[in-house]
């Protein structure tokens, strides 16, 4: 299961930020490797509620659409989907050579939120 782990710290006042497609993390899988993938991912951010938001698209099309981010996470502490450190992981399916495309926004007038994010994509027809 080819997963990526990604820690922004600091993300500026205001920031929209793509954490999958940028060069601090350049995840292999934003583009689905399989004839059909199954991708989950989990975020959570370490300030208070509404300091984050985020939105997923595969191409043009929302898989999620744009909203607030589970907030109160510690920082570099990555997100679960069970236990102490869990967080909603949001789960949606691609086809061969569709594009993730993760965008996270700062909305929290702070220049010190970090986010967390916990990514995977598994084949469902190989």
């Amino acid at each position: 299961m080819p997963d990526i782990l990604v820690h922004l710290q600091n993300i500026a006042s205001g920031a929209t930020v793509r954490p999958f497609s940028e060069a601090s993390s350049n995840w292999a899988f934003r583009r689905c490797p399989y004839t059909k993938g199954r991708y989950a991912i989990g975020l959570r951010h370490d300030g208070v509620a509404g300091g984050a938001e985020f939105e997923v698209a595969i191409g043009t099309t929302k898989v999620v659409q744009r909203g607030d981010m589970s907030a109160g996470g510690t920082d570099g502490v990555m997100p679960t989907p069970d236990g102490t450190t869990s967080a909603p992981f949001h789960v949606f399916d691609a086809d061969f050579n569709d594009e993730i495309d993760l965008v996270v926004f700062e909305t929290g007038a702070v220049a010190t939120t970090d986010v967390m994010i916990n990514a995977s994509v598994v084949p469902l027809i190989p």
